[in-house]
């Protein structure tokens, strides 16, 4: 590679390949795993838009709490996004592919504005690396999850707002400093982690050219600025009651570090490594290019470290935050794959703080450092490929999931109510309150955002094999089973090819027309591909473990169904199992 350099048109044509293979393959795992279904901090959404709709949403709708966070742009992006698709989700899920897009785009500037171009060849190499670590599939709860558009937005705010101060040189830096407040005041009102970008900036505004008393005025005025965000942000803030006591890290100094280590660990290695030395390892390597920085303020290194070392404060302070308001939920909390999206710009500001110190120190050894960095390099990509690979079978499991809650909640007006607080329920899937799911279901079928029909047609006998039930198996003699006992159920499911097959089985037992349990469609059944001469049906084996306390006492029979959306009915499976439910 290096004693026959490639072309100039070719190494430009590698680098574009090797660039867009991991926008290409975010791309792909949107596409493939995304589901078009309110889940989780979704629901507290309803309420707000059907207010929008009815023309009685007000200022303090916006600005109103979300457990801790104020999310006044975000709802203003879920409202615009929701009344001009009719709360299409997969719409949300783009726009956050949008916003990590410009991100990257944005760092790439930034990078090129103080790289020496003179070795392009390492300048790619870093920005590649950089370019697979944003764009990681161990962020696949933020990739699949459309509320999460603010971690991503204020993303977008932090970076473009170190642009703003560290790139444009021929702007005014006043007019600079205005930009770049902008953007932090929004992302201040995007989620509570948006205020820390004040803080996070301040390297940036420091190294603005400009004599010492311009800059201690700057520092000062952005600091007020800070303060003024922060008293909107207390106008009646109650701190959620259900969230950890802020003074777990005192009562748990060493869990409370442990969880700080692991979160910035497990940013870049997930469980390859264990997270709290990856963690320890990551702070270290911040900790030198800062003391490094802030002892050689006039070395041309430090003003370029400049954005790469806000970028890295935001991530400290982050996760800094986080411990102290998470860490009593336990370590394990700490690896929640949302908080990556912050984390990981910590690693990316290393990755770039290291390029830039093997060009301050080492240039003049040329071919070496780039041989060593490419090794380097080698190894990360090699990581982080593992780390997809395992993040696409947790996408394909989401998925599944979420396809089971979309299935459930079209015929919501069908499961038995009796089993609402049920871990047999299917829209265990989307939220844990399905009290509060059937009464926000209304709202959503007033919008027209969602439909839930009520005339389904259920078909005991159809034309075409669908599926049975395996076990128990049916008898003449009914399985005598007590009440507090659950029932194993296992068979398999499917529609006629050509079908979007059944994501559940649903579980009636006599002649009730409602469903007392569900059992997901994911198991492998190669005896049912070979008997159908179909790969469509390779995963169409189902299992039950069912409660049968909402089963009266006495003789019945247990009837699995699935659900044929395109044909707006019930198909009942082969098999009826007798059972007997006893004291």
């Amino acid at each position: 590679m290096y004693n026959k350099p490639l072309s100039f048109q070719k190494a430009k044509l590698l680098f574009a390949v090797a660039y867009s293979l991991p926008v290409i393959l975010l791309f792909w795992f949107v596409t493939t795993f995304s589901v078009n279904v309110p889940f989780g901090d979704d629901w507290a959404l309803v309420n707000f838009f059907d207010k929008i709709h009815s023309g009685t949403a007000n200022f303090g709708d916006f600005f109103s709490q979300h457990n801790e966070h104020r999310i006044l742009f975000p709802r203003i992006i879920f409202a615009v996004l929701a009344f001009s698709s009719k709360w299409n989700i997969k719409l949300e899920i783009y726009f956050i592919f949008l916003l990590a897009l410009v991100n990257f785009v944005i760092l790439y500037k930034i990078a090129a504005s103080n790289w020496n171009q003179d070795n392009k060849v390492l300048f790619n190499l870093f920005n590649i690396i950089v370019c697979i670590v944003h764009f990681s599939l161990n962020q696949y709860e933020n990739w699949l999850w459309g509320f999460q558009i603010a971690w991503l937005f204020i993303n977008t705010c932090l970076i473009l707002a170190i642009f703003i101060l560290t790139v444009p040189k021929n702007l005014l830096p006043n007019i600079r400093l205005l930009l770049a407040s902008l953007c932090c005041f929004i992302a201040s009102f995007s989620s509570a982690h948006g205020l820390l970008s004040w803080v996070a900036i301040l390297p940036s505004v420091y190294f603005l050219e400009g004599i010492n008393k311009q800059k201690k005025i700057r520092i000062l005025v952005w600091m007020g600025l800070f303060a003024f965000c922060v008293a909107i942000y207390s106008i009646g803030y109650e701190k959620p009651s259900h969230h950890p006591t802020t003074f777990f890290i005192l009562q748990k100094p060493l869990i409370a570090s442990q969880y700080f280590f692991t979160l910035i660990g497990f940013s870049l290695l997930k469980n390859t490594f264990p997270p709290v030395l990856t963690g320890l390892i990551i702070l270290l390597v911040f900790s030198f290019f800062n003391l490094f920085s802030f002892t050689n303020q006039q070395s041309n290194f430090a003003n370029k470290a400049a954005p790469w070392l806000s970028l890295s404060w935001f991530a400290i302070l982050f996760a800094s935050m986080t411990t102290v308001g998470r860490a009593g939920f336990g370590v394990e909390q700490a690896t929640s794959s949302r908080y990556v999206t912050v984390s990981i710009l910590l690693v990316i500001s290393c990755l770039q703080l290291c390029g830039l110190w093997i060009l301050y120190k080492y240039q003049e050894q040329g071919k070496k450092i780039n041989i060593f960095s490419v090794f380097c390099l080698s190894f990360l990509i090699s990581i982080s490929i593992y780390i997809s690979t395992d993040s696409i079978a947790t996408g394909q499991s989401i998925w599944i999931q979420r396809k089971a809650g979309k299935n459930c909640l079209e015929i919501i007006n069908y499961i038995d109510k009796s089993i609402t607080n049920s871990p047999n329920n299917c829209l265990n899937f989307l939220f844990p309150d399905q009290f509060r799911i059937r009464e926000l279901s209304t709202v959503l079928q007033k919008l027209e955002f969602r439909n839930f029909p009520q005339n389904i047609n259920f078909i005991t006998k159809a034309e075409k094999n669908n599926g049975y039930i395996d076990v128990p198996q049916t008898t003449k003699q009914p399985l005598n089973i007590r009440s507090s006992d659950a029932l194993k159920l296992s068979g398999w499911a499917i529609l006629p090819e050509g079908q979007e097959q059944p994501p559940i089985v649903l579980l009636s037992y006599g002649n009730s027309q409602s469903f007392f349990a569900t059992g997901l469609v994911n198991l492998n059944r190669p005896d049912v591909v070979k008997a159908l001469n179909s790969n469509l049906y390779n995963t169409s084996g189902w299992e039950a473990n069912v409660s049968l306390k909402s089963i009266p006492r006495g003789e019945t029979v247990i009837k699995a169904w699935v659900y044929d959306r395109t044909g707006q009915q019930f198909i009942k499976l082969n098999g009826e199992p007798k059972i007997k439910v006893v004291e």
